[in-house]
C-alpha cells in the first residue's frame, strides 16, 4: 500500500482568528475520553472484529432498499463513534462519502436527519480535520440544500402546525439542530471557512430559528444561539449583516435582559453575540453601539448571575458549565475591552525613553565596553573607582526632551494630574459582585478537565480585571484616563484576597501545571503592579524567582520577571532586602550575555526576551535616587558598573537577532539598547 503521507498535502488555510476560545474545544472537553494506554489501532485483531461484527453491517445497512434500515444503520453508526477504534474503522471505510453522496440527498425524511447527526458527531469527536474536509467536499453546498427544504416547513409549522404531523416536525426539528451544530464545529476551523459560513443565507436562516413568533424547541434555540454568537465573534461579514437588523437587535436586548426566561447556556451565548456586536462596532468606529444605546454594562449582572447560579446547583448539567465558562470568558473579553478603549499598553521602555537606534552597526565603543572583565557574582563589586565614566552618546532631541520629562516637572506627576477620572459601572460592578462570585472558582481543586479550563478560565477573568486596574491608575502610563479613587479603594482589599487565597497557595503548591503556572504569574503581574505591597511574608518573591529557574518556558521566564520587579517596587526598611535580592537577580541574568569573542554557552544563554525584560526591570525599581532601596541597593552594590558593561554585550544579542525571521523582537533588543545608554546617563547624571 502507498504511504499516503508522501503525498503533497494542500496548503494549510488561515486559522480562525476568533477571541474566544475555540466552541468545538469547549464542547470536546466534556466527550468521554479513551482510557490511559487504550490503542486506536485499526490492525488488530481486535479491530478486524469489530469491523466485521460492526462496521461492515453498518456500511452495508446504510445502503438498503429499506429507508427504515439505512436510516437504524446511520443512527448505530452515530452511536458508536465515540469509540476511537470504531471511528478510524468507519473513516477507513469511507463513510463520510457515503453520506454526503447518498444519505443526504435521500427522499426519507428520517435518513437525512440521520445523515446529518452523523456528520455532526463526527465534527464534533474529530474536530478540525474532518471539519475542513467536509468543507473541501463542499457541504455547505448541502447546508444551502437543506434549509431551502427546512423554511418552508417551519412556515408552514407556523401558520398552520396541524398541516404537519408530529413526526415530521419532530424529525425537521433535529435535522435543524444538527445542521446548525455541524455550522459551528465548521466555523472554528480557518478564515476561509468563516467567510463561506457568513454567507447571508445561513445567517438568516439560524436568526430566523430564534424568531419568538416561532415555537423552536430549546435544543434548536440554544445551538442557533452557540453558532450566531460563535459566527460573530471578529467577523466584519456578520457583524455588518446584524447590525443593519434593528429587529434582531431589539430581540437580542430584550433575551439578554431578565425579562425572558431561558436557558443558561442560551442566555450566556445571547450575551456574548450582544458583546462581540459591540466590541465590533468599537473596533469599526462606526458609532453603531451608540446610536443604538447597547453597552457591555447591559450584561454583567446576568453573566454573573448565571455564574452565581450554576454555583449553587450541586449537580450541574454539561450544558450549566459550558454556560459557565462562556460566561467566564465574555466577562474576561468585556473587562479587556474597557483596557482596549480607555487605555494602551504602556511601551517596556525606560521610563518613557524612546528614540531610534542608529549604533547597531557601530562597534567603536565595543572594545572599551568588553574590555570590563565579567563577574556573575553582582552581590560583591569591585572598587567603584573602575567605573569610568558615562556613555557621552549623543541621543536625539525627542530623546532628551523624553528623559527631561522623566526627571523634570513634566514627568510622571504631571501627566498624571492631566489624566480624566474614569466612572465605569462595568469595573465597579466586576469588583463589588463578579470577583467574589468568581473567587472561589479560580481557588478550587478541579476533578476532571472541563473544571480545569473553568478554573483557568476564572483565572483569566481576574487577571483581565487586575490588568485594567494597573494600567488605568498607573501614574506614568500614557493614558487620559484614570479610574476613581473611590473605585481604587474598593479594589484595594480585593488585591489582598486574591493574594492571600488564590496565588499564594498556588505558588507554594509548586504545582507542575505549566499552563496554571503562566495564569498565576500572569495575574500576579497585575495585582503586584497595582499594589507592589502586597504581603511576601511566606516568601513569594522567592517561589517567582525559584519558578524562573525551574521552568524552560522563555514567556514564563518573562512574566516572573515582571512580577518580581514589581514586588521589587514597594520600599519600607522590610523590604530592602526584597529588593537587594531582585535587583541582584536581574542584574546578575543580564551579566550571563557574553562578551564580545567570548564563547557562546547557549545553555547558559538568557534568552532576548529576557534580557530585555530584566532591563526593564531595572529601569522601573531604580528609576529615582529618593526611593529608600536605590542608595542600598543600586548604589551599594555598584550596578551602574555592571549596566556599563552590559552595552557592547546587549548590542551583540541584538545583532544576533535576524530582523527578518523577529523583526519585532530585534525592534524591541535595538529599543533596549537605546534605553540602556539613556538610563546610564540618567543614572551618572542624578547624582553628580
Amino acid at each position: 500500500m502507498a504511504d499516503i503521507t508522501n503525498k503533497r498535502r494542500k496548503k494549510q488555510s488561515e486559522p480562525r482568528a476568533g477571541i474566544k476560545s475555540s466552541a468545538t474545544a469547549l464542547f470536546s472537553w466534556f466527550l468521554p475520553q479513551p482510557a490511559p494506554n487504550t490503542t486506536t489501532a485499526t490492525n488488530t485483531a481486535e479491530a478486524e472484529i469489530i469491523r466485521d461484527q460492526k462496521i461492515s453491517p453498518i456500511i452495508a445497512g446504510i445502503q438498503s432498499a429499506i429507508p427504515t434500515e439505512r436510516a437504524q444503520h446511520l443512527i448505530a453508526a452515530t452511536s458508536i463513534i465515540e469509540d476511537p477504534v470504531c471511528r478510524k474503522l468507519l473513516l477507513r471505510e469511507h463513510i463520510v462519502r457515503l453520506v454526503m453522496e447518498q444519505s443526504l440527498c435521500d427522499s426519507a425524511q428520517e435518513v437525512v436527519a440521520a445523515a446529518w447527526a452523523f456528520l455532526n458527531s463526527l465534527v464534533l469527536y474529530e474536530g478540525y480535520d474532518v471539519a475542513v474536509h467536509l468543507y473541501r467536499k463542499e457541504i455547505l453546498k448541502h447546508v444551502d440544500g437543506i434549509i431551502k427544504n427546512i423554511e418552508p416547513i417551519i412556515i408552514k409549522i407556523t401558520t398552520d402546525p396541524k398541516a404537519v404531523s408530529t413526526l415530521s416536525q419532530s424529525l425537521l426539528w433535529d435535522c435543524a439542530h444538527s445542521v446548525v451544530s455541524l455550522l459551528v464545529g465548521l466555523n472554528e476551523t480557518t478564515q476561509e471557512v468563516l467567510e463561506a459560513v457568513s454567507n447571508p443565507k445561513i445567517l438568516e436562516f439560524v436568526s430566523k430559528l430564534l424568531d419568538p413568533g416561532v415555537t423552536v424547541p430549546d435544543k434548536v434555540q440554544t445551538a442557533a444561539a452557540v453558532f450566531l454568537d460563535r459566527v460573530t465573534d471578529k467577523n466584519e461579514a456578520a457583524y455588518a449583516v446584524f447590525s443593519q437588523d434593528l429587529d434582531f437587535i431589539a430581540q437580542l436586548r430584550n433575551r439578554c435582559s431578565s425579562k425572558v426566561k431561558l436557558d443558561p447556556l442560551q442566555l450566556t451565548a445571547f450575551c456574548s453575540l450582544f458583546h462581540n456586536l459591540v466590541a465590533q462596532s468599537a473596533a469599526s468606529d462606526d458609532g453603531f453601539s451608540d446610536s443604538h444605546h447597547i453597552t457591555d454594562a447591559d450584561l454583567v449582572e446576568p453573566l454573573t448571575d448565571i455564574i452565581t447560579t450554576t454555583l449553587s446547583n450541586q449537580t450541574p448539567s454539561q450544558s450549566d458549565q459550558q454556560a459557565l465558562f462562556l460566561s467566564l470568558e465574555t466577562l474576561t473579553d468585556i473587562a479587556n475591552q474597557i483596557t482596549e478603549t480607555f487605555g494602551k499598553q504602556a511601551s517596556p521602555s525606560a521610563n518613557g525613553i524612546n528614540g531610534d537606534v542608529n549604533d547597531m552597526d557601530e562597534d567603536g565603543d565595543e572594545d572599551q565596553d568588553e574590555a570590563m572583565e565579567e563577574d556573575d557574582d553582582v552581590s560583591e563589586p569591585e572598587d567603584e573607582a573602575s567605573d569610568g565614566e558615562a556613555s557621552d552618546e549623543e541621543f536625539p532631541d525627542e530623546l532628551g526632551a523624553d528623559l527631561a520629562m522623566v526627571t523634570g516637572e513634566d514627568g510622571t506627576s504631571a501627566r498624571a494630574s492631566r489624566k480624566k477620572p474614569l466612572n465605569s459601572p462595568i469595573l465597579e460592578y466586576l469588583v463589588t459582585k463578579t470577583i467574589h462570585t468568581v473567587l472561589p472558582i479560580a481557588t478550587s481543586t478541579p476533578s476532571s478537565e472541563p473544571e480545569r479550563q473553568i478554573k483557568l478560565t476564572s483565572i483569566a477573568l481576574l487577571t483581565s480585571i487586575a490588568r485594567a486596574f494597573a494600567i488605568l491608575t498607573s501614574k506614568s502610563h500614557k493614558s487620559k484616563f484614570t479610574l476613581p479613587s473611590a473605585l481604587q479603594d474598593t479594589y484595594l482589599p480585593v488585591t489582598d484576597a486574591i493574594w492571600e487565597n488564590l496565588i499564594t497557595p498556588i505558588l507554594l503548591s509548586n504545582s507542575a501545571d505549566i499552563t496554571l503556572a503562566e495564569k498565576i504569574t500572569d495575574l500576579s503581574i497585575h495585582i503586584t503592579a497595582f499594589k507592589p505591597s502586597v504581603s511576601i511574608s511566606n516568601g513569594q518573591h522567592k517561589s517567582f524567582l525559584a519558578l524562573y529557574n525551574a521552568t524552560t518556558s522563555t514567556p514564563l521566564k518573562v512574566l516572573c520577571v515582571k512580577v518580581s520587579s514589581n514586588l521589587a517596587q514597594c520600599q519600607g526598611n522590610d523590604r530592602i532586602d526584597v529588593n537587594k535580592e531582585i535587583g541582584t537577580f536581574l542584574i546578575g541574568t543580564v551579566n550571563k550575555l557574553p562578551f564580545l569573542g567570548d564563547e557562546i554557552v547557549l545553555e547558559e544563554l538568557p534568552s532576548p526576551e529576557v534580557v530585555i525584560e530584566c532591563l526593564n526591570g531595572v529601569y522601573d525599581v531604580y528609576a529615582d535616587q529618593d526611593f529608600d532601596y536605590d542608595e542600598e541597593v543600586f548604589v551599594k552594590l555598584g550596578f551602574l558598573k555592571y549596566l556599563r558593561s552590559f552595552v557592547g554585550r546587549v548590542r551583540g544579542m541584538a545583532k544576533r537577532i535576524d530582523k527578518r525571521k523577529q523583526p519585532e523582537l530585534r525592534e524591541s533588543a535595538e529599543e533596549a539598547l537605546l534605553n540602556l545608554n539613556a538610563f546610564i546617563k540618567y543614572k551618572t547624571e542624578e547624582r553628580q
